[in-house]
């Protein structure tokens, strides 16, 4: 191709134009700093409110977390408080129970007790109630058992002074205590084998009728009323309980109590 060729070409309508393209005004240089602010601006004010709406989530979470939380530990609480009241009902249950066991067992003690002692004391007593006594503790023999006067003399005379203290010989039940014409105050005492003794001519009586007595009990006192010739006790001894006196110093003597 001639020069002449190549340079009409490029210099003709198929040159290659020196004028760069002009961009339009909006993307133009000018423009472009604002427009990247805007987008700055709105990615921050986007970024901004997806940063609250999760610190908003975040914080409703937490809420309800929380809530949920103290809702559980305020139900944890409330059984830990139902167990504690239940173990504590029961405990008192237990406690109560085992008070009642106890107590029963103390009572089933305590009676085992008292009736070894009752037993005790009725053998004591038993024992002690078949003891024979001396009715008179002082005083001397005035009058024996036999004739006297043209009569028969029922009994003893123990001379005293008026006052002196006379006494059960053994356990027994008093059957009469009253004034009779010729013995003034007399006791009549029926014993535990069934004998009686009477006692004649007392100052004073200090037992009723059905009095139970024990031996050594103190009954009456020495004196010198009905047909009496002085301060003295009269004894008669009747061992069937009727009317049929014996010999007081024979049986006296059998049960070592010789008086006067």
């Amino acid at each position: 191709m001639s020069s002449s060729y190549r340079g009409r070409h490029y210099a003709g309508r198929h040159r290659v134009s020196s004028r760069r393209a002009r961009l339009p005004r909006a993307l133009s240089s000018s423009f472009v700093l604002p427009t990247t602010a805007a987008a700055a601006l709105v990615v921050t004010a986007t970024g901004a409110t997806v940063a609250e709406s999760s610190a908003a989530l975040t914080l409703d979470l937490t809420g309800q977390q929380t809530a949920i939380a103290r809702t559980e530990q305020a139900a944890d609480e409330a059984t830990s408080t139902d167990l504690a009241s239940r173990r504590q009902a029961s405990g008192m249950q237990t406690a109560a129970l085992k008070g009642r066991v106890e107590a029963q067992q103390r009572a089933a003690r305590d009676a085992k007790r008292r009736a070894a002692a009752e037993a005790a004391a009725r053998a004591k007593a038993e024992r002690e109630g078949k003891k024979w006594v001396k009715p008179i503790r002082t005083g001397s023999l005035t009058s024996g058992f036999g004739p006297r006067w043209g009569k028969t003399h029922d009994g003893l005379d123990v001379g005293a002074p008026t006052g002196t203290p006379l006494y059960a010989m053994s356990k027994g039940t008093v059957i009469l205590s009253d004034n009779v014409f010729s013995f003034g105050n007399k006791i009549e005492i029926r014993y535990w084998d069934g004998t009686v003794s009477w006692y004649g001519h007392l100052s004073k009586r200090l037992v009723s009728n059905g009095d139970t007595v024990m031996p050594g009990d103190l009954v009456g006192l020495v004196g010198n009323t009905g047909h009496s010739f002085g301060s003295h006790l009269h004894l008669e001894i009747h061992p069937t309980g009727g009317d049929n006196p014996i010999n007081p110093a024979p049986w006296l003597q059998r049960k070592g109590i010789m008086v006067g």
